[in-house]
């Protein structure tokens, strides 16, 4: 049997088929080069929304901590007899020792519906270091007995006339 005569023309195509696939071409790369991009700038928005949201976060809960703890200052107060005053917008040193964000409070004190209660609003802003908008705000209102009527002051003198009178009575 004979071999068939070689044929060096079909023996190159065939070599060309084979190994011609052996690599990315350039359209390709550029494609996946493209899809990387795309997905890297979506990823990097991503992360930018999520640190913004953490910053807004952390400056509302710094805002509720200090609006806690300035109405619980007006509340000692008015139980020593103080009646609360209206105070402007007043800078004010944030809780997180890291923050960087100057907060500024103000109260304000209104008659309420009823004679002798007061209506308090502490209002606590987390100021925008740019001057836009506040980044945060946070508030809390309290009803309360207003200190100047001096409605204590009559319980206690009450108290004592019904004590006074309740040992008058055991002593006859």
């Amino acid at each position: 049997m004979k071999n068939p005569p070689f044929d060096h023309q079909r023996s190159n195509l065939v070599w060309v088929r084979v190994h011609k696939r052996s690599g990315f071409s350039l359209l390709e790369i550029l494609l996946s080069l493209a899809i990387l991009g795309g997905s890297l700038a979506i990823l990097s928005r991503i992360v930018d929304t999520g640190i913004s949201a953490a910053r807004e976060a952390r400056d509302l809960a710094n805002a509720r901590m200090i609006c806690q703890a300035k109405l619980s200052e007006v509340l000692l107060n008015s139980t020593a007899g103080f009646t609360p005053q209206t105070q402007p917008l007043t800078p004010v040193d944030a809780f997180d020792s890291q923050s960087t964000t100057p907060f500024e409070f103000s109260v304000e004190v209104q008659p309420g519906q009823l004679g002798g209660i007061l209506l308090i609003r502490v209002v606590v802003e987390a100021q925008n270091p740019d001057g836009g908008p506040p980044l945060a705000k946070y508030s809390l209102v309290r009803w309360m007995i207003d200190p100047a009527l001096g409605l204590e002051e009559m319980e206690a003198e009450e108290e004592a006339a019904r004590e006074e009178a309740a040992g008058g009575e055991g002593s006859a």
